[in-house]
């Protein structure tokens, strides 16, 4: 007896460091073009028909898991559902990012070809919160929007560690997921510089992202969607979130059981 005990402390660490990699949350804002099919399989995403659906809830990892705890919620602003969709969303053949679709061929648009947005007419905002984050795990957010053939969508987007009081804007990336070489944005980020829909989504798959982030205490981590006046509007069609546990708490989880282990050998040659 006393050699399995020590045969499972000696494999609990081996257990514990497959359970700490990264997790990846997939989101989804609105279903009109749910039928095309989603890179990965539609049960890897959180699919949201509607803006009232995004309340809190607790979402799903890619693997199915829910443990984390991980909630999504509307908590600002005015986030309006779209019928447009389909090919007048987003229509470049040689595809996109291959997180959010089928990079190299127009397929597996149900999370690109679709989107939640602001208002038409005046100028407004809305802001989406992942919550019950960790404090001090690292995370890393993506962003996709896509619009055909509308030089009105575009607009800022934002994020928040500290419940709003300071905002930031997002790296954006070339389909491949290096550094945009644009010119508009060699120096530049979302909050300075308005991501454009059709250009920068549509014609050219860029997305938005954000790297190596530490959730502070307040263990949020907002985004916001802000169209820049009356005459435009812009929206968010995909996020992608990933995170990494904090190495300290793990360090110190397999430093305990390490002790717990010297004690029962100990206690075997006792």
């Amino acid at each position: 007896m006393k050699s399995l005990h020590l045969a499972t402390f000696t494999l609990a660490p081996f257990v514990l460091t497959v359970s700490a990699q990264a997790q990846v949350f997939l989101v989804d804002f609105n279903n009109t073009a749910d039928s095309n099919g989603y890179p990965g399989g539609g049960s890897t995403w959180n699919a949201y028909a509607t803006p009232t659906e995004v309340n809190g809830s607790v979402i799903q990892a890619t693997n199915g898991s829910t443990a984390s705890g991980i909630t999504l919620d509307y908590t600002d602003g005015t986030m309006r559902d779209s019928n447009n969709g389909n090919s007048n969303t987003f229509d470049n053949t040689d595809g996109g990012p291959a997180w959010v679709t089928t990079d190299g061929s127009f397929g597996n648009t149900a999370a690109a070809a679709d989107y939640f947005f602001t208002d038409n007419g005046s100028d407004t905002d809305f802001t989406v919160t992942f919550g019950n984050l960790a404090v001090g795990e690292e995370v890393n957010l993506d962003l996709w929007m896509s619009r055909v053939g509308s030089s009105s969508s575009y607009g800022h987007y934002t994020y928040s560690l500290d419940g709003g009081v300071n905002w930031n804007g997002f790296t954006v990336l070339e389909k491949d997921g290096s550094a945009s070489t644009d010119t508009r944005w060699l120096a530049s980020d979302t909050q300075a510089t308005t991501f454009r829909a059709e250009t920068d989504g549509n014609d050219n798959a860029r997305y938005m992202n954000i790297s190596g982030i530490i959730i502070g205490a307040a263990g949020t981590l907002d985004v916001k969607v802000d169209d820049t006046s009356s005459s435009n509007w812009t929206g968010l069609a995909a996020m992608r979130l990933t995170v990494i546990p904090e190495p300290a708490s793990f360090a110190m989880l397999l430093g305990g059981l390490a002790l717990a282990s010297r004690v029962l050998r100990r206690r075997a040659h006792a």
